[in-house]
């Protein structure tokens, strides 16, 4: 196997920091607005865009792909966050940004 065919293999993990996740947030938010999102998934230039703009931002290597996984995450994420906010027992605080629920309630639902 050549050097070449040797780093391919190794790969590198592509990490998002939370500066970067806000960026691709604002992105998504302000291509929705503009009726980039035509239905249930964003234009192929909405991806380019957000890779471009964190290339050159926090100046690293982000590829499309790393910009359509992440938006994966973020989406699986925001489900979890969605159902249990939904379920009795568990509130939103806005000024933290987090999920609330007692000890009991939380006992509760970890033993189900």
């Amino acid at each position: 196997m050549s050097s070449t065919q040797n780093e391919k293999c190794k790969g590198k993990h592509f990490t998002w920091s939370k500066p970067m996740s806000h960026m691709l947030l604002e992105i998504l938010a302000e291509e929705t607005f503009k009726g980039s999102k035509p239905s249930s998934t964003f234009k192929a230039e909405f991806f380019v865009k957000v890779a471009t703009e964190i290339s050159q931002k926090f100046i690293m290597q982000c590829e499309i792909k790393h910009v359509d996984n992440h938006l994966k995450t973020v989406k699986k994420e925001w489900g979890i966050i969605t159902k249990l906010k939904n379920k009795s027992g568990f509130g939103w605080d806005d000024c933290l940004k987090m999920i609330t629920v007692s000890k009991d309630v939380y006992d509760e639902e970890v033993n189900v």
